[in-house]
């Protein structure tokens, strides 16, 4: 017969259920053995045929019993042996009903009895097999009681007895099957339900992306660890940490490139620390180790220098080669913090402390370091509304011509009037705005009013010179950006070839083709290009030719050492000379003084910018300065 196909559980426990199955038929066999000496004493069978019965059952339960107690059945294919067990019991049953006189019908009822061991094991198929099979075997002791023992044969009453059997048997082997079907449906659905119900309770409880442990686990974790903390006296720290400057590489080279560095982060700070220390994502890119029982506070700096370490590993994905770090805040429990929800927010501050002072290192929590929390947290939130309370302002530097000495157009530059802190520099709020996710709307805030103001210089007689505007890595990747433009040249009505954006190498050459499309579609609108802090980055002269570009402008670390450092002197003049000769403007920032100015003149630069001409000027300065301008260009005109 084939075997029952049957699903491997844990082998102790399925091993427990088979021994209890076989004492459920022991007692069955047991109880027999009392009955076929009630049956020798009514006259319905032979003393020795009882012997004979009783032995037969206690060597078939010895032997079974050895079996599953040894483990021998696992070497069967059905370590249930359910059909050896049937036949065992079967031939037994037809031995006792050959040696029975009279009355066999009695015994024959055993045949149900039997199949019950098919119970929740055979399907419909099987269960009409064996009553086959016991049929079979009642046909085969007839025709020997006729053979042996004529007298005790009716043959009549036997025929009438198999016809009985015939009828019983399958229905009943029917109505076991399809219960056993039903059974193994149900055992189905409670196994998926089962399955289902952890996958849900994973996905609760831990982060799909790394597998880590996520904030809601990781909490409970931490209750926990803090009552035992407490019971038992023992320290228990909590390392912060956020990955510096995480936000860029999702900017410029995508958010699969993203996830997949948090999955490596997540590998490399898990294989960092000790298996009982727990590891957990909060989101983004946090994470924290949670450290129970250290011994003393250099533990948990060498525990932070270990994960920095390894972070800081050569990291490669999808071509580009990658450098990670991290800042790292360490809080202690009970001398830092008194619950979970303090340790949390203490580390945290720490960590921000860390990444201002010195990112890619730890720090340990001080109390002043809650100050400087709360005062990011209100500047976030006053950044939030800083738009529609009118607090954002636009200041404009100057770009000097050259060979002219005229303005050649203005740089926008936000700045923040804070009602407390009063006029913020860029450097005070664009991480936070970038960090937060507001520096889309904020560039498209500076883009219409620069747009309209540059507009109404020219509407009134000033020089049309272009504004150039600093788009963000967030802002250049937003898939309506030419749509929006658009719209914003169309609102304010500035034509669009006096509008100059600027971007950075980072931002083009995460996916230089994506890039050059929409550059393109920009140039296609009259809007000129110009590529900012150029040399700071990566590009090649093959890529960069590739790009609508109309200016080069020189970062400011090559012009801050003009003209006494000759590498500084090597690099602007080799700048100045490729991009000529891609038929690039070129322009010089952080022009400060009288050096810097004479050397970059005389190496061919086109245009300037910084404090040794003008600094960024608010818009009535501005204006005075574009009187000047009109002054001199009348006051020309005269002379000529």
């Amino acid at each position: 017969m084939a075997a029952i196909p049957f699903q491997l559980e844990n082998t102790g426990a399925l091993q427990g259920v088979r021994l209890r199955r076989f004492w459920l038929g022991a007692s069955v066999y047991m109880v027999c053995a009392p009955l076929l000496w009630f049956a020798y004493a009514a006259g319905f069978i032979q003393r020795d045929a009882v012997l004979l019965c009783t032995l037969a059952i206690i060597a078939n339960n010895i032997a079974f019993y050895w079996i599953f107690r040894t483990g021998y059945n696992l070497q069967f294919v059905d370590p249930s042996l359910t059909w050896v067990q049937m036949l065992a019991g079967t031939v037994i049953l037809m031995f006792t009903a050959y040696s029975f006189d009279r009355a066999r019908a009695v015994v024959l009822l055993l045949c149900l009895v039997i199949l019950v061991f098919g119970t929740f094991r055979f399907r419909v198929r099987e269960y009409v097999v064996a009553s086959m099979v016991m049929l079979m075997g009642y046909v085969g002791v007839i025709n020997i009681a006729m053979w042996r023992k004529p007298e005790t044969v009716d043959v009549w009453m036997e025929a009438f007895q198999w016809l009985a059997l015939a009828c019983v048997l399958p229905t009943f082997g029917y109505i076991g099957g399809r219960i056993s079907d039903l059974r193994m449906r149900l055992r189905r659905t409670n196994d998926e339900l089962g399955s289902a119900l952890g996958t849900i309770q994973r996905m609760a409880t831990h982060d799909s992306l790394t597998g880590l442990p996520n904030r809601v686990l990781f909490s409970e974790t931490l209750e926990h660890a803090l009552a035992q903390a407490a019971r038992h006296k023992y320290p228990v720290a909590l390392l912060f940490m956020d990955l510096d400057r995480f936000k860029n590489i999702n900017d410029t080279l995508g958010h699969p490139v993203g996830d997949r560095v948090l999955q490596i982060a997540a590998r490399r700070v898990a294989g960092a620390v000790r298996d009982s220390d727990i590891v957990a994502r909060l989101g983004g890119d946090e994470y924290v180790v949670l450290v129970e029982n250290y011994q003393h506070p250099q533990d948990l700096t060498e525990v932070a220098q270990k994960v920095i370490a390894a972070l800081g590993a050569p990291l490669e994905v999808d071509g580009h080669s990658l450098a990670i770090s991290a800042s790292i805040g360490i809080c202690t429990y009970p001398v830092d913090a008194r619950d979970a929800l303090e340790l949390v927010a203490n580390a945290d501050a720490a960590m921000y402390r860390a990444k201002e002072m010195n990112p890619g290192a730890s720090c340990f929590y001080a109390q002043a370091q809650d100050d400087r929390s709360v005062g990011r947290l209100e500047l976030e939130a006053d950044l939030r509304r800083a738009a529609e309370r009118g607090e954002l302002r636009v200041h404009y530097q100057p770009k000097i011509n050259l060979a002219s000495g005229r303005i050649a157009g203005v740089e926008a530059l936000m700045r923040w009037q804070h009602p407390r802190h009063g006029l913020l520099m860029p450097e005070k709020f664009i991480s936070l705005a970038e960090e937060t996710g507001l520096i889309v709307g904020m560039g498209y805030w500076i883009l219409t009013a620069a747009c309209r103001q540059a507009k109404s210089w020219s509407d009134v007689g000033y020089p049309a010179v272009p504004v150039a505007v600093n788009l963000s890595a967030r802002q250049f990747r937003q898939d309506d950006l030419v749509e929006q433009l658009a719209a914003i040249l169309r609102t304010t009505g500035l034509p669009a070839a006096r509008l100059e954006l600027e971007i950075t190498e980072s931002m083009v050459m995460s996916d230089p083709d994506a890039a050059t499309v929409t550059m393109k579609r920009l140039r296609a609108m009259g809007i000129r290009l110009a590529m900012d802090d150029f040399g700071t980055g990566y590009s090649s002269l093959g890529v960069l030719k590739r790009f609508p570009i109309q200016s080069l402008k020189v970062d400011r670390s090559f012009v801050r050492d003009l003209p006494h450092n000759g590498d500084d002197v090597a690099i602007t003049r080799a700048v100045i000379a490729m991009a000529h000769s891609l038929r690039m403007d070129v322009v010089a920032e952080g022009v400060e003084h009288q050096g810097q100015f004479d050397t970059l003149r005389r190496e061919g630069c086109d245009q300037i910018q910084g404090y040794f001409c003008k600094p960024p000027l608010a818009e009535v300065d501005l204006i005075a300065f574009l009187d000047e301008e009109r002054l001199a260009l009348r006051a020309t005109a005269g002379d000529d």
